[in-house]
């Protein structure tokens, strides 16, 4: 199974909306902002975010690495991206002990 890593516009927008706050100040001196001066901290947190996030799963379980391009091209075109590369879970060759399973590792499919 190959899936598609990155960091999207939607991802950061998501992650901003989180972290932003609509509120400044501490308890006596607390104010709710302006519209305006909400968007601008939302517009900058989003170009911190987009500069130092991690890559993250884009995509869901793709069969073949070439459905797997086809996505990340089609993410490319549709929306500013950023580190876009495929994965796959490559086996390690050693055993969990607890579950008597074998370890996976992600690794970058270059095709």
């Amino acid at each position: 199974m190959f899936f598609v890593f990155g960091v999207s516009e939607t991802l950061v927008k998501k992650a901003a909306d989180k972290k932003c706050s609509r509120f400044t100040g501490s308890y006596p001196n607390r104010r709710e902002l302006t519209i305006d001066e909400y968007q601008q901290k939302l517009v900058k947190t989003r170009d911190e975010l987009f500069a130092k996030m991690k890559v993250q799963k884009l995509s869901h379980s793709l069969s073949t690495p070439s459905l797997a391009k086809q996505y990340s091209e089609l993410t490319k075109a549709q929306e500013k991206c950023r580190d876009i590369e495929i994965r796959y879970r490559k086996p390690t060759g050693s055993i969990n002990p607890k579950t008597k399973k074998e370890v996976l590792e992600w690794a970058t499919y270059i095709g």
